[in-house]
This record gives structure tokens, C-alpha cells and sequence, in this order.
């Protein structure tokens, strides 16, 4: 799996960072430096490690960093950076991921374009999505009230989790999706 990490380029040690990266990732890396930040593009497939190694990193030096940490398929991955680079000089210091990054700036983020991302080649649409939030989460409910079958319903939910990566039945998920597709009704 490959994954890409954006790094706001505010701090003096980015070379020691990228060496530090290396060291973990391996030379194998492709880094495309903007103005404001810098992109480095790898297939080590363990974020967390990179994640803790940024902490250990910021932690040493006592530096803050905004970092944001991805994995991605070739297809999805300009377009994800070119969503993301339109919010990230507003992130807060962290490192941040996709659902996170979105909750945090869900008011400054293309709704349209953020759904599109995430539902592309996926087995769910925006009408099932505000359906089942509008229906409380409840499978029974929304079975009634869209007139789809639950086990169609339950399918649906788990296609969209492995395609996605965000599980209807949970809030934070949910909330975010339906955020955007108000968001995407009202502009």
C-alpha cells in the first residue's frame, strides 16, 4: 500500500526529518517541495511507526509540526492532495489524518469535492447516507423508510466501510459524511 505524509515546512530541521524518515522508510521516497510545505510519497505501510516517529521527533527537538499522514490508491491520491493542501495551512499543529483532518475543518472544505473522493467507486451514494442518518442509525428504520431490505442495508454498510474506510455505524463517521452532504445541498 503506498501513503503519503504532507509536512507544513515552518522549521529549520526538515532535512534531519526527511534523514530520519529515510532511516525508517528506506531511501525508496519521492518528496515534491511546495512554497509551504513538502510532500513525501512512500510505501512503508505502517503509519502509526511513521506517526510515533514524527512525535519522537518533535518531542527531541522540541519543535511543533502539522503533518498529515495517508494511505491512497494512485487514482485517489492527487486528488486527495489537492483537497487537503486547500485546508492545510488553517490545521492546527498535529498529525492529522483524513477523518480528522475533515472534522477540523469541515467549514472551510469543498463538500462536493470531499464526497466525491470518498464515495467514488464505492456501493453507497449521498441519498443513502442522509437516509440512514436520518433514520437515527437504525437499520430496521431506514429498511421502512427507504424501502430497502435490511440485509441490503447491512451489505451496503460493510461495502462502504472496506471501499471507504468510514463505518456508517459509528458517529464521528456518519457525522462527517452527513456534514458534507448538507453542506454540498445548501452550496
Amino acid at each position: 500500500m503506498n501513503s503519503f505524509i504532507i509536512i507544513r515546512d515552518n522549521f529549520k530541521e526538515k532535512n534531519m526529518l526527511i534523514d530520519m524518515l529515510k532511516a525508517l522508510i528506506g531511501n525508496n521516497i519521492e518528496i515534491i517541495e511546495n512554497r509551504d510545505s513538502f510532500v513525501i510519497f512512500h510505501s512503508y505501510s505502517n503509519l502509526e511507526d511513521i506517526k510515533s516517529l514524527l512525535l519522537s521527533f518533535c518531542n527531541e527537538l522540541m519543535v511543533n509540526i502539522c503533518a498529515y499522514l495517508s494511505f491512497y490508491d494512485n487514482y485517489k491520491a492527487q486528488l486527495e492532495i489537492n483537497l487537503i493542501k486547500k485546508v492545510f495551512p488553517i490545521l492546527p499543529i498535529g498529525i492529522h489524518s483524513f477523518k480528522e483532518t475533515l472534522l477540523l475543518t469541515l467549514n472551510k472544505i469543498n463538500g462536493k469535492e470531499a464526497l466525491d473522493l470518498i464515495l467514488q467507486s464505492s456501493a453507497i451514494d449521498k441519498e443513502f447516507i442522509k437516509g440512514f442518518a436520518e433514520n437515527d442509525l437504525n437499520v430496521s428504520k431506514a429498511s421502512k423508510n427507504l424501502y430497502i431490505h435490511r440485509n441490503t442495508i447491512n451489505y451496503k454498510l460493510d461495502k462502504a466501510k472496506e471501499l471507504t474506510g468510514f463505518d456508517l455505524r459509528c458517529f464521528k463517521d456518519i457525522y462527517i459524511l452527513y456534514s458534507l452532504i448538507l453542506k454540498d445541498e445548501v452550496y
